[in-house]
């Protein structure tokens, strides 16, 4: 048993050509060109591989990048927008600065056209972007053109995105081709050295036929990875467990490698997009849901009531005389209050109730599978305990809630509508209290 896993060990320590070389010396000059050629073509299949992974697939990497730029870039943006903060629009040129430098990274490569037509691309819907952007925040969400510059900026993002898109599909086909083309090289290698072992004698075709096997073996394995790779179907759990220290040994451990930088990259984007997600649904002053989440949690709650009947209130709750804390105390005790009147809000709903800012010191609650007779009694619940708490500097401070539960016919528009004539009403009748929209 020694002696064997000795031999094995020496014979996965020779190259390639020594395994070959392995067979008797008989026949020698027949099979010499042979070895020449395989010598060769090894040279060739490592040489591609090599540019396999230093070209190819760190131009795969850059194109995935710049798709996951461009939606890093929209949801800044949008993120400006929702919250009105033209000066966060600017932060945005960072990743654009680089994105720019990804695609002129193709400039060198066969690429180039896609790369500078992905540019232009580009450039034109930066600019265009910002520039729309800054006027829908300027003209506070409303003005003559929105519309058609809403329908421009989609349609420039679409082409842009088809445009980055065709650029990676393009590399993956070229990334498909190589390994096959790599494939059939390796095949041609060793199914025509096969015609020249025959003239040998009975032990030299026992070698050969050996070190034929665990070549192709070993070639197939890697194949079938790199087109894994190329699919984008890596398992990143997995990883090639050949025991080789020849030229396929090198490959094993390089693709190995390049899984295991593959691996780190995707958690990487798994983190940041987790993070990217939480932000975009987020108030990033209240650390409660921003409009955008609420309008989706609406449109979902309308759809329940549809199918399955499941009623739904909503509440509006505006902080009283917040204008005279800002005028008073400034604008950073003011941001303090709504920090911590939204902390209020979220200690003191239930499990199943969204909490999200709804516009300056306005906030919404909604809750599903209550009806308005639920939602009053949340409501007065919360009134007491903004009424009970001491806040930073001003002291004790009110709220004005209006309720409206969710009717037949109503949509998003007409139920906010109900809720905000509830809160007009609570406000007008000398603030700090609750009115529903039945009681109008």
């Amino acid at each position: 048993m020694k002696k064997t896993n000795k031999l094995l060990h020496f014979y996965h320590s020779l190259s390639i050509l020594k395994k070959f070389l392995f067979a008797p010396t008989i026949g020698l000059v027949l099979v010499l060109p042979f070895y020449i050629f395989a010598f060769f073509s090894m040279q060739d299949i490592k040489n591609s591989v090599q540019e396999f992974n230093s070209k190819l697939n760190p131009l795969q990497e850059t194109a995935y990048n710049n798709i996951l730029l461009l939606e890093k870039i929209a949801n800044d943006i949008n993120s400006a927008v929702t919250a009105k903060e033209a000066e966060w629009i600017e932060t945005t040129e960072i990743h654009a600065q680089k994105m720019r430098k990804n695609l002129h990274t193709f400039f060198k490569s066969t690429y180039k056209k896609d790369a500078e037509d992905a540019l232009v691309a580009f450039d034109v819907y930066y600019e265009k972007v910002k520039n729309i952007s800054q006027k829908i925040i300027e003209n506070e969400n409303c003005y003559t053109s929105i519309e058609d510059d809403t329908k421009k900026i989609i349609a420039d993002y679409d082409a842009l995105y088809a445009s980055l898109n065709n650029l990676k599909l393009k590399i993956k086909q070229e990334i498909a081709i190589r390994g096959n083309s790599l494939y059939e090289d390796t095949n041609f290698l060793l199914l025509n050295g096969n015609f020249i072992f025959i003239a040998w004698l009975i032990l030299s075709v026992l070698i050969v036929f050996v070190v034929y096997r665990d070549i192709r073996y070993k070639i197939n394995t890697i194949v079938e990875d790199s087109r894994e790779i190329a699919r984008g179907d890596v398992d990143f759990e997995k990883r090639l467990c050949i025991v080789s220290y020849d030229e396929l040994g090198q490959i094993i451990r390089s693709i190995n490698i390049f899984i295991n930088k593959l691996h780190k990259s995707h958690q990487e984007l798994s983190v940041a997009k987790k993070e990217l997600e939480g932000l975009y649904v987020t108030d990033r002053l209240t650390n409660v849901y921003n409009r955008v989440k609420i309008d989706e949690i609406i449109e979902i709650e309308l759809k329940k009531k549809k199918r399955y009947d499941h009623t739904f209130s909503a509440i509006l709750i505006d902080v009283d005389y917040f204008k005279l804390v800002n005028d008073t105390y400034g604008h950073l005790i003011g941001d303090a209050i709504l920090k911590e009147f939204a902390a209020i809000l979220k200690e003191n709903v239930r499990n199943t109730d969204y909490v999200g800012r709804w516009g300056g010191e306005e906030f919404i609650i909604i809750c599903p599978q209550t009806n308005h007779n639920g939602a009053l009694s949340l409501a007065e619940h919360l009134r007491s305990k903004i009424e009970e708490s001491n806040f930073t500097t001003v002291g004790k401070k009110t709220a004005s809630f209006g309720v409206a539960e969710c009717g037949e016919k109503d949509d998003i528009t007409s139920l906010i509508d109900n809720a905000d004539k509830a809160l007009y009403r609570a406000k007008k009748g000398g603030r700090n209290q609750v009115v529903c929209c039945n009681q109008l």
